[in-house]
């Protein structure tokens, strides 16, 4: 039971957290007090160097080679192992963030920034949370997870969670610098992606296992009708 523990604790502190960032959005409190001002100081700070690697980032082409190059190198790892749940975790990790920002997205439907504030071709639709912010924060975070299961060593982990990491933190601060989104949307993406990561990591640690083993066990199994 140990081990079943903290994804169910890191789940409740992540859907705490996306609460209270909820709570402070509708009654413009707390963090919410800063998104105006926070937009502001990027926008009057915005320059040539800074706005070409941010709109890079936020790019309809970044947001597809990162899940392609993710997926592509845990069905590698899968094959390699003999074991899909390195694939199923990234799997539902990608699809479980991408369609928690759709359903929250139309449930709270908050109104993104000034058109004039934002880079590029403007977005439309609704803007908490940031499902580019979410959707990438759960892929980095399923991918550590991957790592971190894989292997005890502190090198492959370390390096794991500081790339995840920074991707997950450069792709929310490119939302924020290209004016798609406010500093509490991002910071729900954040919450969010850790409810699905938590979500996943208890769902393939208690069940993937146990079925993935029954799965080997009758594959080896001669059958009935053998010699």
């Amino acid at each position: 039971m140990s081990g079943l523990r903290h994804p169910v604790v890191w789940f409740a502190a992540s859907l705490l957290t996306w609460v209270a960032l909820l709570g402070m959005v509708l009654t413009h409190e707390g963090m919410a007090e800063d998104d105006g001002p926070l937009l502001g100081w990027l926008v009057q700070h915005r320059g040539p160097g800074w706005t070409g690697l941010m709109e890079a980032v936020s790019s309809p082409a970044t947001s597809a080679v990162i899940p392609a190059a993710a997926l592509t190198a845990t069905l590698a790892m899968s094959l390699a192992a003999r074991a899909w749940r390195p694939l199923a975790t990234v799997v539902l990790a990608t699809g479980g963030a991408a369609v928690s920002g759709v359903v929250l997205k139309a449930l709270v439907r908050r109104a993104r920034p000034p058109v004039g504030t934002m880079l590029g071709a403007p977005e439309t639709g609704w803007g908490f949370p940031s499902n580019h912010t979410l959707v990438t924060a759960a892929l980095a975070g399923a991918v550590v997870l991957v790592v971190w299961r894989a292997t005890p060593r502190r090198g492959p982990r370390a390096t794991a969670l500081a790339a995840g990491g920074a991707t997950a933190a450069l792709m929310g601060l490119s939302r924020l610098y290209v004016g798609d989104h406010w500093l509490t949307d991002v910071l729900a993406s954040y919450a969010a992606a850790g409810a699905v990561l938590a979500a996943v990591a208890w769902g393939t640690g208690r069940y993937w296992a146990g079925w993935e083993s029954s799965v080997r066990a009758a594959l080896r199994r001669p059958s009935a009708s053998a010699g």
